[in-house]
C-alpha cells in the first residue's frame, strides 16, 4: 500500500493538485540533556495527502480547504527499568504499534472552523516491529545496549480506531490566533476525549508562503482506555489488564516552531506529558518534521478561481 501511494505521489503531481508529503520523527533522546528511554520513547509518522480549495460545507457562498490523507505511524513505549527481563511493578509495559490512518478534514479560514475525522487500522504488539526497531537503533548508535525486556511486550492485538476533531480559531490580533478544540477517539487502541487550547504567533512574515510561526499548546484528556498501558481489548493481556491503572485525567503541554519557505516546511518542538498511570511519572520528548508541498500554487489558484 505504501509503495502504491508513494508511486502516485512521485509520478502524478499534476493530477494530485495540492499534494504534500510529510515526515515526523519523535524521540526522548532528542530532549537534551535527559537522553533516556522512558515511557513514550520514539515514533515515526509518514503522511501523504492532497489539499483542495472549494465550497465550504459549513455556509453558503463560503470557501474551505479540504485535506485527504494517508498516514503511516509506528510508536514505541518502554518502562523506566529497561534492562530487566522481569515484569516490573508500577511500571509501563513494553509496547508498540504500527497503524495506517485514512483521514479527511475541512477548514474554513474565514470562520476559523476546522472539522476532521479519520479511521485507523493496524496491529499492537510484536508484529508491529517496535522491539526490533529500537534494538536495531541501539546497535547502530553504539552507546546503547539491546533491550531483553521486549519479551514482556503486550500481547499482539488488532487495532481499529475512529477519531473526530472539532476546532475553532479566534484572531484577537493580526498575527496572533487562539484555537480551542475537542478531540474524541473510540476504538481498541485509544478511547478518550481531549479538550485543547493553542496560542499561535506569526513571528516573521514575508508573504503568504514565507513565514515563521511559534505555537504554545495545552491539552486535558479524559482517558477511558489506553491499550499501550493495559494490552488490547480482543487478546486481553492479564499481566497488565487491571494491574496497570491508567490515570483518568492526563495533561499535556507543548511548544513548537515552524519555518515555511514556499514548498518546504521545517518544524520541531517539545511535549511534556503528566503521569499516565498510578505510580508513574511525567515525561517529555522532542520531535522534528519536514513537509514538502509541491502543490501549494495549485491551492492558491483554486481559491482564486472559486472566488470568481
Amino acid at each position: 500500500m505504501l509503495i502504491a501511494v508513494c508511486s502516485s505521489f512521485l509520478t502524478g503531481q499534476q493530477t494530485w493538485g495540492g499534494s504534500y508529503l510529510s515526515l515526523d520523527v519523535a524521540n526522548d533522546v532528542f530532549y537534551l540533556p535527559i537522553k533516556t528511554d522512558q515511557y513514550f520513547t520514539s515514533g515515526i509518522s509518514l503522511e501523504l495527502g492532497k489539499q483542495e480549495a472549494g465550497r465550504s460545507p459549513f455556509r453558503q457562498l463560503g470557501l474551505a480547504t479540504r485535506t485527504q490523507y494517508w498516514r503511516f505511524t509506528q510508536n514505541i513505549f518502554t518502562p523506566r527499568e529497561i534492562i530487566s527481563q522481569q515484569l516490573q511493578a508500577n511500571d509501563r509495559p513494553f509496547a508498540s504499534y504500527l497503524v495506517a490512518t485514512r483521514g479527511k478534514t475541512y477548514t474554513d479560514e474565514d470562520l476559523g472552523f476546522h472539522l476532521g475525522r479519520s479511521i485507523t487500522i493496524g496491529v499492537l504488539g510484536k508484529y508491529s516491529g517496535g522491539g526490533n526497531m529500537q534494538n536495531a537503533f541501539h546497535e547502530m548508535v553504539g552507546f546503547a545496549d539491546p533491550l531483553p525486556g521486549w519479551i514482556n511486550e503486550v500481547k499482539p492485538d488488532a487495532i481499529v480506531n475512529y477519531r473526530l476533531e472539532i476546532r475553532q480559531a479566534f484572531r484577537p490580533a493580526g498575527r496572533v490566533s487562539l484555537t480551542t478544540g475537542v478531540v474524541a477517539r473510540l476504538g481498541t487502541l485509544h478511547t478518550d476525549m481531549t479538550t485543547a487550547l493553542q496560542l499561535r504567533l506569526v513571528a516573521i512574515k514575508r508573504n503568504e508562503h514565507r513565514f515563521l510561526t511559534f505555537k504554545l499548546s495545552g491539552d486535558a484528556r479524559l482517558v477511558g482506555y489506553n491499550a499501550t498501558l493495559t494490552g488490547g481489548l480482543i487478546n486481553r493481556d492479564e499481566r497488565y489488564f487491571g494491574i496497570i491503572r491508567p490515570t483518568r485525567i492526563v495533561g499535556q503541554a507543548g511548544f513548537e516552531g515552524a519555518l515555511n519557505y514556499d514548498v518546504l516546511e521545517l518544524r520541531g518542538g517539545i511535549r511534556h506529558l503528566s503521569r499516565e498511570f498510578d505510580g508513574g511519572l511525567s515525561h517529555a520528548w522532542a520531535w522534528i518534521g519536514i513537509t514538502v508541498m509541491p502543490g501549494w500554487q495549485s491551492i492558491k489558484d483554486s481559491r482564486r478561481n472559486n472566488r470568481l
